[in-house]
């Protein structure tokens, strides 16, 4: 449960977010538009694989939710990084927060950000090219739940880590845009090179993929994606580990404006 102090953080960091929408409106738009491109050839890819009635979204909005998701992760970094460009992250620490009232609240906005992300894009994914889930909501709903989480721990863990705004943003970026394609957000994990079907089993959108993948595709049950919920829990708890080891709020950081 958010202190008060935490409370007060994060409405001041919702306020700050929804000031500037063109990220979140970006990380929807554009997989909506490449999906478009994408899902034709999908279609027809998974109907000679025996999904009859497949509309090749089942397969892409997946696959570009979770790439734009990791790519956007730069949201995270630019929120805090511009706390220390404007001055106000000195005020907060001034103030009667703990380091994790300060985490805390400003983490708590961009969950809730990247789920309202998710939830659009899945919803629009339905209206406009099929996309709809043949097997668990409640499967659905967790992974998504959990994803978020993991992508808040590694934003968190890029601004723990970074001194600079541009070194967060590249790395987090660059990071983001490899380990979503390896785990399949573009072509079938399977189909990739052995080397990096390897490496794919140790970054988090390969799990959160063949989850959402199970439910969309496969008829998948809660059961069946039991152990990609847990893989992507470790994740989390490993990402907000090295962003609590590292954190410091007295590091000065250099941002933009």
């Amino acid at each position: 449960m958010l202190s008060r102090r935490s409370l007060v953080i994060a409405r001041s960091g919702l306020k700050l977010v929804l000031t500037d929408p063109a990220p979140m409106v970006t990380t929807i738009a554009m997989p909506l538009l490449l999906g478009a491109f994408l899902i034709p050839n999908a279609r027809a890819t998974l109907r000679l694989r025996g999904f009859a009635n497949a509309t090749g979204a089942e397969y892409v909005i997946p696959g570009m939710a979770v790439l734009f998701a990791f790519f956007g992760i730069t949201m995270i970094g630019t929120l805090f990084f511009r706390e220390h460009a404007w001055g106000t992250w000195d005020r907060l620490r001034a103030s009667s927060a703990t380091t994790a009232d300060l985490l805390v609240g400003k983490l708590t906005p961009l969950y809730l950000c990247y789920l309202v992300q998710m939830a659009v894009l899945f919803g629009l994914g339905y209206l406009l090219f099929g996309f709809r889930v043949t097997g668990s909501i409640m499967g659905l709903a967790l992974l998504v739940l959990v994803l978020v989480l993991v992508l808040v721990a590694f934003g968190a863990m890029l601004v723990a880590v970074f001194s600079t705004m541009d070194q967060a943003l590249t790395v987090g970026s660059l990071l983001g845009m490899v380990m979503s394609g390896l785990g399949g957000a573009l072509a079938p994990s399977n189909t990739l090179p052995e080397w990096s079907q390897a490496i794919a089993h140790f970054m988090p959108p390969y799990w959160a993929l063949e989850g959402l993948r199970k439910v969309s595709l496969e008829h998948g049950t809660l059961s069946d994606v039991t152990t990609n919920l847990l893989v992507l829990g470790v994740f989390a708890v490993i990402f907000a580990g090295v962003a609590t080891f590292r954190f410091n709020a007295s590091d000065a950081k250099v941002g933009n404006t």
